[in-house]
């Protein structure tokens, strides 16, 4: 693997830990999670719930950024839950 996610791999495909990612704005976390995303739905199931659409994009289609991962568009935090 190559890239940011090649980092946390181990411990996403090897472990059902959770990861927390923090950083200034511009600092790259949705940047990582997108690539996370596309790495991971390579060999899992894995679904962006994303009430803003900054992950998976604000069209019809889902960005290809996130690859084969599916995307739940929700309207606001309150209907997220």
């Amino acid at each position: 693997f190559q890239g940011n996610a090649a980092m946390l791999l181990d411990l996403l495909l090897g472990s059902d830990k959770s990861i927390l990612i923090l950083g200034e704005p511009g600092s790259g976390k949705s940047t990582i999670i997108r690539e996370i995303v596309r790495v991971l739905a390579n060999y899992c199931n894995v679904c962006v719930v994303d009430t803003s659409n900054e992950i998976g994009g604000d069209g019809a289609i889902p960005h290809p950024c996130i690859g084969l991962a599916r995307r739940m568009m929700v309207p606001s935090l309150d209907a997220q839950s």
